[in-house]
């Protein structure tokens, strides 16, 4: 039982790791990776693979936890255009968040799979320059 559970848990993970990305990681850039929100704004740029519709959120790297929701339901075409999601620096109460660290993560709604970009990291400093 074991040895078949074994080979169960193998074969599962060579499927995980032959699945094609769901975006293009080298799209995926901040338009700048520290910044001040009281003066400047900023966004996050992806192309994906697949048609579908993304939601796109920013996380605390601290928490884990997300504090703002970029885009709902955004459909978007495989290949087709690169777009970019603005983010003001404030939380989903419209409140600014405190300085730290920022994930961006992207949901596709129809695959139901969501994954965090790595590439994509905000620092909020205020007085940043």
């Amino acid at each position: 039982m074991l040895a078949l559970a074994t080979v169960g848990a193998l074969a599962i993970a060579e499927h995980l790791k032959s699945q094609k990305a769901l975006t293009d990681s080298a799209v995926w850039r901040p338009s700048t990776g520290t910044f001040d929100p009281k003066t400047s704004r900023a966004s996050v740029s992806l192309e994906c693979y697949y048609r579908d519709h993304v939601s796109v959120s920013i996380v605390s790297a601290k928490t884990g936890r997300v504090v703002a929701l970029i885009a709902r339901d955004y459909p978007v075409e495989p290949y087709r255009h690169t777009v970019a999601f603005p983010w003001t620096g404030r939380n989903m109460r419209g409140s600014l968040v405190p300085a730290g660290t920022y994930l961006v993560q992207v949901h596709f709604d129809r695959l139901d799979r969501t994954t965090q970009v790595p590439q994509a990291t905000f620092v909020v400093s205020y007085g940043a320059g």
